[in-house]
């Protein structure tokens, strides 16, 4: 599962964080002049991790929890149970769904599931074979995540962050609430396919909303905090709390609650009124945030001023972001590879990654453990990329994305030789430790690419290539219930395993480093078809 700081990660880039000319713009400058750019404000300048950045935490945990909470359901909704036994008047079959499906008709016996959560499968006794219903409800609403994505972002950016959260949180804890009381899986799955509309947007708008008030030196280390990872610890205890999921979607309700009085306590994104030109806004929200942070009041004239100068800067952005669209990005050969092999690989990630979350129930051992470890390994992973990446300057995205893909793959060839060979019974433990590590090494892939995706493409395009690249992480979401549902048990780990592999050595030979280049602010110029280097980062030079 997409962790949050790779979310943060694919954000677009946020108005008023300036930016490093690109290259081929850089100019040698005197001592006097370097001084005077440093003591330039702009809106970084009035952020601070004091109170009201507290406040802003505090409501995107619970909204992060809530709207994270309601994905992470379906793992548990969603799982089978881990057998199903055959008891008769003169026979006792341990599990029925062992036997060829030809072979059940013959036996009188009642079915008994054995589960550790009571999921959608055993209340509506969807057993064995029937189990895949459920998977492809699950994908069904993946569709209403994906639109919503699409929809609530582009709300955000016109209407307004806080409003868009307002609106997307309360109306996925309503119809939460509404789908706890459902009675059966055709009902289920259009309101949680609806509620997925409006949980997806609440995911999407958090995290630009969160990041806009971060000052910058911390935004790092707040996003790997609060993220997927510690609240996938905490929906599994909660999740065994609950015991069956009517239970548990009312408590992901009941959790998420401060949310809403803590909408009161926060403003809208001073960033987002600058971007609109609402300048009397921004001052009087930026004032108002000194204030609770126990600042002593800044000049108006100079906040006036680093106000106007921030809001021509998102208009000329914005002017020149007019003239280009997503065909841009296939304009130029270089820029065409790297977003084919960007967007593929964020398919092919998110596919593993709900792939194997969502067949969790599968694995030997407790589903709530299994859930335990895989969120303590991906949280500690995150953790010591993070400090690799702050510390080692040669730990660069192609490097965490060739350890975290080669560990998938590998990953996903060992499941695949165990069930070529039929040991998955007799090598349970092997099997599980495999899915554990691939599902938790994903998570460094999708950041790297998320950031690098970042750190590639020019900001008159970036939104254009972070869009684009998100479309295709929903759809493999959208696919990767189905995909281990094939009839031959090894087929799709095989098939996985060859994409990852594919995928690696593409990143590794055609895709750049970005690490420590400057952001580029300008599409490069089109020669013969192919791309100058002066706009679009290359390779690192060796530090």
């Amino acid at each position: 599962m997409t962790e949050n700081p790779s979310s943060f990660s694919s954000l677009p880039l946020l108005p008023g964080q300036n930016e490093p000319p690109p290259a081929h713009e850089s100019r040698p400058v005197d001592q006097e002049v370097v001084l005077e750019e440093k003591e330039k404000k702009n809106v970084d300048s009035f952020l601070r991790l004091s109170w009201y950045c507290a406040r802003i935490l505090f409501l995107s945990e619970f909204i992060l929890f809530g709207a994270a909470g309601n994905f992470v359901f379906l793992v548990y909704a969603g799982a089978a149970p881990k057998s199903v036994e055959c008891v008769g008047d003169n026979i006792t079959i341990a599990d029925i769904c062992k036997i060829p499906l030809k072979e059940r008709s013959s036996f009188n016996c009642t079915l008994q599931p054995h589960y550790e959560f009571r999921s959608l499968n055993v209340e509506f006794e969807y057993f064995c074979e029937e189990a895949a219903t459920v998977k492809s409800a699950i994908s069904f609403q993946m569709l209403g995540v994906l639109v919503g994505t699409l929809f609530w972002g582009h709300f955000a950016d016109a209407k307004g962050r806080k409003l868009a959260l307002i609106i997307c949180f309360t109306a996925a804890m309503l119809l939460s609430v509404v789908n706890a009381a459902v009675n059966s899986l055709f009902t289920f799955t259009v309101v949680r396919t609806v509620q997925a509309f409006f949980n997806g947007g609440a995911l999407i708008v958090y995290g630009v909303y969160m990041l806009e008030h971060l000052p910058r030196k911390h935004r790092f280390l707040i996003s790997s905090l609060i993220a997927w990872s510690p609240n996938y610890i905490l929906f599994t205890l909660l999740a065994w709390f609950s015991g069956d999921w009517r239970t548990c979607q009312l408590v992901i309700v009941a959790v998420s609650l401060p949310a809403f009085p803590a909408f009161f306590f926060v403003y809208e994104s001073p960033r987002w009124l600058i971007q609109k030109g609402r300048i009397d806004e921004a001052r009087v929200v930026l004032e108002k945030m000194q204030a609770i942070d126990g600042v002593s009041q800044t000049k108006r004239e100079e906040m006036q001023a680093m106000i106007e100068e921030e809001h021509q800067k998102a208009i000329d952005r914005e002017q020149r972001a007019k003239s280009y669209n997503v065909t841009h990005l296939f304009r130029h050969a270089e820029m065409a590879i790297v977003t084919t092999i960007l967007s593929l690989g964020v398919l092919l990630t998110s596919l593993i990654s709900y792939g194997l979350i969502f067949n969790l129930e599968t694995l030997s051992g407790s589903l709530f453990l299994n859930s335990i470890f895989l969120g303590m390994l991906r949280w500690s992973l995150n953790i010591v990329t993070g400090i690799a990446d702050f510390k080692i300057k040669r730990a660069g995205r192609k490097a965490v994305h060739t350890i975290g893909q080669g560990v998938v793959a590998l990953g996903l060839v060992m499941l695949a030789w165990t069930h070529y060979n039929g040991k998955s019974e007799g090598m349970s433990e092997v099997m599980r430790i495999s899915t554990l590590l691939s599902a938790a090494f994903i998570s460094q892939t999708q950041i790297s690419k998320g950031m690098l995706a970042m750190e590639y493409f020019p900001t008159v395009i970036r939104n254009s290539a972070v869009s684009f690249k998100t479309v295709f992480s929903r759809i493999g979401a959208v696919l990767a219930p189905q995909i281990f549902l094939l009839p031959i048990p090894f087929l799709p780990y095989a098939i996985l395993a060859a994409l990852a592999l594919v995928d690696t050595i593409a990143f590794l030979v055609f895709v750049p480093e970005t690490k420590g280049r400057p952001l580029p602010e300008s599409m490069p110029e089109n020669k013969n078809n192919k791309l100058t280097t002066n706009s679009i980062p290359s390779e690192s030079p060796q530090v």
